[in-house]
């Protein structure tokens, strides 16, 4: 057992040295803690708590019931160890996005003891930076997710579940988790190549035309015991969201998702694809139903110019599962060969040379229009109507040399409070029923 990230990343607990509170405006009271791109407001109290250790969580993460209730945390007081006190989170034990007099807060920082008193670890197993968000197989936090309502699973479909599937793993790997680049800054090195391109708010894809099993017949599994040989592998388009594969041509396959927009974008994206190549891409714009796949951030506001793709990775995978990544280069060569949409890219150069705040709060497309073109390499997809006005942020990619690519994001303070107003509506999209 260990101290770990079990869940994901971005989501995870960050053990920190408390600097000095800054003063905040409008208020007497309120201060503010900034650590790795988040910025967090607290009270007067951890003035005194300057170069102890802490642990600071990320809005959207949600704490455990244990460390809820020994932290006093609870807003309704009869969930808490010490029943007299109150806190400040909901039931749901979420940590929202927040403004508070105009300041913007963007987690929570706990004192390292809250930790601590529902574990058996003590202060020196921590150390500054580092993430985790269990404890010696205690879960400290998760990502928050909206609960799903759903039938249990039938005789038929764990039936189903059981059956044969064509597609393995290995040869179909899921989308790489993106971190947050301010929480990872140091990996990148200062003459690391940095290619930032605008981050669509849509949801992921991915598709390819890969090796499959062969469903052998009867002759065939008699031809193997004999010792003939027999096709195991062939190739075939298959799509998938996040994290579930889909298998079009699986006559065994539960569909659990709401909308197949994942297998309708592979038939319209990936015929012709060469075999072994695969797709990493977001999806924007509605469904072919006519329902926007991300409220607010449609990027058109005519349901029936439907969705759009744009690709940000092209990989090759062969049938051991073995990987090699395109270049950011050869995937716009890709792209512009097959036909497809790459993410716009918007700056390259050396990590040294690199502004963040060059990118913060812009409505990049809006910053292309009005000022020829700006300094940005590609066009920028312009935004829809009804959103925050602003993108949601940038991706920042760094080549590997053929190695899966590091990639990381940076999301603007006005979109993590949409993304909390979203969460408190209940709004269930299509990206989160696809995790």
């Amino acid at each position: 057992m260990s101290i770990s990230v079990e869940n994901e990343v971005n989501y995870a607990a960050l053990v920190i040295e408390v600097p000095t509170p800054v003063k905040l405006p409008n208020s007497d009271k309120l201060y503010g803690i900034g650590v790795a791109g988040i910025e967090v407001v607290v009270d007067a109290s951890w003035l005194d708590r300057v170069g102890e250790k802490a642990v600071l969580f990320p809005a959207e993460a949600q704490l455990s019931h244990p460390l809820c209730a020994y932290a006093n945390l609870y807003r309704h007081q009869e969930f808490n160890d010490d029943p007299e006190e109150q806190g400040y989170l909901d039931d749901n034990r979420r940590i929202r996005a927040l403004k508070l007099r105009g300041n913007i807060s963007k987690g929570l920082i706990l004192p390292l003891d809250k930790i601590t008193g529902i574990s058996s670890a003590d202060a020196d197993d921590f150390e500054v930076g580092q993430s985790f968000d269990t404890v010696w197989g205690v879960e400290i936090s998760r990502k928050y997710a909206l609960p799903v309502k759903g039938m249990p699973m039938s005789k038929e479909q764990a039936k189903l579940a059981k059956a044969f599937k064509r597609v393995d793993e290995k040869v179909f790997p899921m989308h790489i988790d993106t971190e947050q680049y301010e929480r990872n800054e140091g990996h990148v090195e200062l003459e690391d190549t940095v290619i930032v391109t605008q981050k669509l708010h849509g949801t992921s894809v991915r598709f390819g035309n890969v090796p499959v099993k062969v469903e052998h017949t009867f002759w065939e599994r008699l031809a193997k015991k004999l010792g003939i040989r027999v096709r195991e592998h062939e190739y075939d388009l298959i799509a998938g969201s996040r994290k579930v594969i889909k298998d079009p041509k699986s006559t065994t396959q539960a569909h659990f998702y709401t909308a197949d927009v994942w297998g309708h974008a592979a038939q319209e994206w990936g015929q012709g694809m060469p075999k072994g190549f695969m797709v990493f891409g977001e999806l924007v714009g509605f469904t072919p139903s006519g329902e926007p796949i991300q409220r607010g951030f449609t990027y058109s506001d005519r349901p029936e110019e439907g969705m759009g793709l744009y690709v940000y990775r092209v990989a090759i995978v062969n049938e051991d599962g073995v990987l090699r990544d395109l270049s950011w280069d050869q995937v716009k060569k890709f792209c512009y060969t097959y036909g497809l949409n790459h993410t716009p890219e918007l700056w390259r150069g050396p990590k040294a040379a690199l502004v963040l705040e060059k990118f913060a709060e812009k409505n990049f497309y809006g910053v292309w229009a009005s000022s020829v073109g700006a300094d940005y390499i590609d066009r920028p997809v312009a935004l829809s109507e009804g959103g925050t006005g602003k993108d949601e942020g940038i991706v920042l990619r760094v080549d590997r040399g053929g190695d899966v690519p590091y990639l990381l994001k940076y999301k603007n303070d006005s979109f993590y409070l949409a993304e909390t107003q979203a969460l408190d509506s209940e709004e269930l999209d299509l990206e989160s029923s696809q995790v």
